[in-house]
């Protein structure tokens, strides 16, 4: 069980091309941060494979439903590229909110 909504105290971000761009996002201030990054495939059919989440909507699973890398020239980008991208992306809103 993925645990998203009933167990978690709160809810974690979820990265796709098909989220808001990272730039026109403002996090507010929050503790921990937790990030999801989709497979190959995305993160949507990851989250539609879920047999034991009710809502499959990323937009309501997340806070934040983020495209870190806007334009970007290929369908896919291998998760050890898109962790650094997403790092990358996020690093002023994390230092700006408290995270060094």
């Amino acid at each position: 069980s993925s645990g998203i909504n009933a167990e978690w105290p709160l809810r974690p971000g979820g990265t796709s091309d098909k989220g808001d761009p990272v730039d026109d996002v403002n996090i507010r201030h929050f503790r921990h941060v937790l990030v999801f990054l989709g497979g190959l495939q995305g993160l949507e059919p990851a989250i539609e494979s879920d047999e034991s989440l009710k809502e499959t909507d990323p937009r309501t699973l997340f806070d934040y439903y983020l495209n870190t890398c806007p334009n970007q020239g290929s369908r896919t980008i291998r998760t050890e590229e898109a962790l650094m991208i997403t790092l990358t992306g996020l690093r002023k809103q994390l230092s700006d909110n408290g995270m060094d």
